[in-house]
């Protein structure tokens, strides 16, 4: 077995090298996701029959295909974010919350290259004499090559001892510079990193007492009996408590809901600033206090006032409260409409977005679990998989190319930040080829309704850069090798050669 080991794990290391060396994000993130799911399976690390593992199997491969279409950015974002969470669960099999993959995920990183080493150093089942030889010999190599490091420590500090010990460091750095005329340190460096991951998929553990949030509960809440202490009025304080909080609070939400339908929904007027109070501030100062509303409930209700027969007016409060939340998220969600219709699209307000989604789908859940008694175990798995396939949904979408064409379409009448558009990816090169008639649009619209603009790029900088980087993309696109392809620079090469074969003056060809 051992034998089989090592030589699985030096192909893992070598294929990884020939796929990642001085390569961008495309296909090779595929292929490398395929190799990962396979090595977990082969070992049996990865059980499909378990809700989690599918799960998770699914987003590596989803996003990894994404990769494979867009390259780097959210999709590659969130495939390392799955490759990381497959760790976890291969490293904890029956883990049933997601919030526990996390620790999961930390424990693989550190338990795996240990135990690795270990079963390196075990003279393994067979008890034979080279497995024996094995292991004398690393008891005798690790100490040397500790003592080197210290060594070349101590004269790299010390003049006097790097002479005493026959000029030791200058030894070193022409080995060094000699060995890496043959071997290139970011190869070699590139396969130490292939071992380490290796390590962490195949041999990393977790303990279940590391878990913060346990494991055996279940969806439904279940009532816990205490023993008589005295007390009889102690539910029927804190429901009436609780009550009195509500409606005040409802009161309060009434009325900035009210004034937010009036001001922001049906009659918003813009004054020509940024909106800084207005959407940067105000924003996350509400999503706060929506997550913070979302608190009060899940603890008023966190245990036996659930069961109180009583409740049913504080049931009522609490989904109303629930419900004018959700009614602020909209209003949320319509202060950012707005932002984006004066100041076009950036990353920022699409996951602003998505988050704002993430929120109502959490209000639902905390509705229903006042409504069927569910457990804190409910809100964790459902909203912390709601969280997940948000990401997944995210990963869809080359957000660069959308922000692009979005903004581009816009430019007649919302800001055109040019530092930002001539930042965005490659595969936007031929969309933010503008025309002499809609660059004077842009200079016409930000000169007169964004007094500010002139901080900013000017179109002829932004013409420059984008035919700058046009250049050096339909230069470079054909060194590029298989291991670093995508679906989009193949897209963009083409168009832009377009380009360059349809105009002899502006874009690509005069400059």
């Amino acid at each position: 077995m051992k034998k089989h080991l090592y030589l699985i794990a030096l192909a893992f290391a070598l294929i990884y090298v020939y796929l990642f060396l001085e390569q961008q994000a495309g296909v090779n993130v595929l292929l490398f996701s395929v190799m990962v799911c396979g090595v977990l399976l082969y070992f049996r690390r990865l059980d499909m029959q378990l809700h989690m593992h599918r799960l998770i199997t699914a987003g590596v491969m989803l996003s990894a295909v994404m990769t494979a279409f867009y390259g780097e950015g959210a999709s590659l974002f969130v495939n390392i974010i799955s490759l990381i969470a497959m760790a976890g669960v291969a490293a904890y099999p029956g883990i049933k919350i997601p919030l526990n993959v996390g620790l999961a995920s930390a424990s693989a990183f550190f338990s795996g290259p240990f135990y690795a080493f270990r079963h390196l150093l075990s003279p393994g089942e067979s008890q034979s004499r080279k497995g024996k030889w094995l292991r004398k010999i690393s008891l005798f190599l690790i100490p040397l090559l500790l003592l080197l490091i210290f060594i070349l420590l101590y004269s790299a500090s010390s003049p006097y001892f790097n002479r005493l010990t026959g000029n030791v460091l200058q030894q070193f750095t022409d080995l060094i510079t000699y060995l890496e005329t043959w071997i290139s340190p970011l190869a070699f460096w590139l396969f130490v990193q292939a071992l380490f991951v290796f390590a962490v998929f195949v041999f990393g553990t977790y303990k279940k007492s590391m878990n913060i949030f346990s494991e055996n509960g279940t969806d439904v809440l279940l009532r816990s009996r205490r023993s008589f202490s005295g007390r009889f009025t102690a539910l029927k304080f804190e429901m009436q408590s609780g009550v009195i909080l509500l409606l005040m609070l409802n009161l309060a939400l009434l009325v900035m809901n009210v004034l937010d339908i009036y001001h922001v929904w049906l009659f918003f007027e813009w004054d020509g600033g940024y909106l800084k109070q207005f959407v940067h501030e105000g924003t996350w100062l509400l999503i706060f206090s929506i997550l913070i509303s979302i608190g009060i409930v899940v603890w008023l209700f966190r245990g036996n006032l659930n069961f109180y027969s009583r409740n049913k007016r504080l049931v009522q409060l609490s989904v109303i409260w629930l419900a004018q939340n959700a009614l602020l998220v909209i209003s949320v969600a319509i202060r950012n409409f707005w932002y984006i219709y004066y100041y076009n699209l950036a990353f920022k307000r699409i996951w602003v977005m998505a988050f704002l989604v993430l929120v109502l789908f959490g209000i639902f859940t905390v509705i229903i679990k006042l409504r069927q008694k569910k457990s804190m175990q409910y809100l964790l798995v459902r909203n912390s998989i709601a969280a997940y396939v948000i990401l997944l949904v995210i990963s869809l979408f080359n957000w660069d190319m959308v922000i692009a064409r979005y903004n581009v379409k816009h430019s007649d009448r919302a800001f055109f930040h040019t530092n930002f558009m001539m930042r965005l990816d490659s595969s936007t090169l031929p969309v933010l080829h503008l025309s002499d008639e809609q660059l004077k649009v842009i200079d016409s619209i930000s000169n007169n309704n964004y007094p500010d603009y002139r901080y900013h790029v000017s179109t002829a900088d932004f013409r420059s850069e984008i035919n700058s980087r046009s250049r050096k993309f339909v230069t470079g696109y054909p060194a590029l090798e298989w291991q670093g392809w995508n679906v989009s620079d193949a897209v963009t090469y083409r168009r832009l050669k377009a380009l360059d074969e349809k105009s002899s003056s502006n874009n690509l060809s005069d400059y």
